[in-house]
């Protein structure tokens, strides 16, 4: 009976690490923190970081269209922002 439980036991942690991890919280964001205003940004969210590299091009563009100085892109790996435009002070 012992033999019964330990392998039940082994199946279900084989079962639970064998999950793909969850993909909230594995999402790949682009943070853009400009000085002009000061503002941080976050765009995505993207599957690789690659594909999140890939659209900091666009986004550096258009904040310098609008008068953004001192951009800096930073990414990362995580869950949502809570909100995507922070004005920082």
């Amino acid at each position: 009976m012992f033999g019964l439980y330990l392998l039940a036991v082994y199946a279900a942690a084989f079962w639970i690490l064998a999950q793909p991890m969850s993909g909230r919280s594995r999402e790949w964001w682009v943070e853009v923190h400009t000085d002009l205003p000061k503002r941080t940004y976050y765009f995505g969210p993207y599957e690789t970081k690659d594909k999140a590299y890939n659209n900091t091009n666009g986004y550096i563009t258009d904040l310098k269209k609008k008068g953004s100085k001192k951009i800096s892109i930073n990414i990362k790996q995580g869950q949502q922002p809570s909100q995507l435009t922070v004005a920082d002070r």
